[in-house]
């Protein structure tokens, strides 16, 4: 997976160096490149516990370390604190504790297969913002929006395969060009 996210020697800044340098690339090709910022809504709140589990087995886990996670997941409750007043607990049924480190694996784990999901676009992540980039030249522009929209489908399958959901008011798309050429 392409995460810059909760890895040692990356952050944001990693990630955005890395894009900048794809799209000064494509332009010194002569090409253009899009790029789809995407955001996932509630993505830590969102996950769910069986697929978590199932993926957990997928990556090598023991049965061991899968019912120590089930333990870990299973039971957990939630209140609302208003000033003084304090909800009743609610069951949790999905979701990972974040500002946790095992939240943070949990949900790297959740997301790994998410880089299978785009064929033409690369990807890369920074926790729960993917970028899909698509490099093409400007004979090729049809079938770059074709790619970009079949990548896209993907990804929104994946995500709701995943019980994950993008957040449309904070996706973004933009298109580099040099002028020059």
């Amino acid at each position: 997976m392409n995460q810059s996210g909760n890895k040692a020697g990356h952050s944001t800044e990693t990630s955005v160096i890395k894009t900048t340098d794809e799209i000064l690339y494509a332009m010194d090709q002569k090409k253009l490149s899009t790029i789809i910022l995407l955001d996932m809504s509630k993505a830590f709140d969102s996950i769910s516990h069986k697929i978590l589990l199932a993926k957990l087995q997928d990556v090598g886990a023991s049965h061991s370390t899968i019912q120590w996670f089930r333990s870990y997941l299973n039971e957990r409750r939630q209140v609302v604190k208003i000033t003084s007043a304090v909800s009743e607990p609610l069951s949790l049924v999905s979701g990972v504790p974040q500002g946790s480190i095992l939240g943070l694996l949990l949900f790297n784990i959740y997301t790994n297969d998410l880089s299978t999901a785009p064929k033409k676009c690369s990807i890369d992540c920074y926790v729960d913002d993917t970028k899909l980039l698509l490099t093409f030249s400007l004979n090729e522009k049809q079938s770059a929006v074709e790619d970009v929209n079949e990548d896209l489908t993907f990804v929104r399958n994946w995500c709701f395969d995943n019980y994950l959901l993008m957040n449309p008011t904070k996706t973004k798309l933009m298109v580099f060009e040099d002028r020059r050429f």
